[in-house]
């Protein structure tokens, strides 16, 4: 399964199970990249996750061997910033379904803790029900809650 899931031209979820999208995902896992304004410093990231017994994030991380392209960025497999974790482990008490998070993307320039935060809630939500299903426009709905304080992109 992959879902384009785009706004405007400027911004794009990708959504996938399986080897349908940029990392390949294991069976239960789905995975969510976004990728907005070059340049901007909220413009890039990529989550996968798995659906947890439990509330809140854990993590499984994986090594991935994989390359990524993303233009005017520089990207890193996996989470290699403090401050992205502590930021997934404080969108943990707000999602609907917990989550093991089993893959990632930061990029050196376009990644912040907006996108990790938005990036878990629509997970979250991907996972709660069959990610097929999901409105496109609860999709990004849930994309803008998941930051308050957020300027619309």
């Amino acid at each position: 399964m992959r879902r384009d899931l785009v706004r405007r031209q400027l911004s794009r979820l990708v959504a996938w199970t399986g080897n349908d999208g940029p990392v390949p995902a294991a069976a239960g896992v789905v995975g969510v990249e976004y990728r907005g304004r070059l340049g901007h410093p909220s413009s890039y990231g990529l989550l996968m996750a798995r659906a947890a017994d439990s509330p809140g994030v854990q993590f499984d991380l994986s090594p991935a061997s994989v390359a990524l392209s993303v233009p005017c960025d520089e990207v890193t497999l996996g989470l290699t910033e403090p401050e992205y974790r502590a930021a997934l482990y404080a969108a943990g008490h707000d999602l609907r379904v917990g989550l093991v998070i089993t893959g990632a993307v930061e990029g050196k320039l376009g990644s912040s803790i907006v996108v990790f935060t938005r990036l878990a809630a629509v997970l979250s939500v991907l996972l709660a029900v069959d990610a097929e299903s999901v409105d496109a426009t609860k999709v990004w709905a849930t994309w803008d809650d998941a930051w308050p304080g957020r300027s619309r992109p």
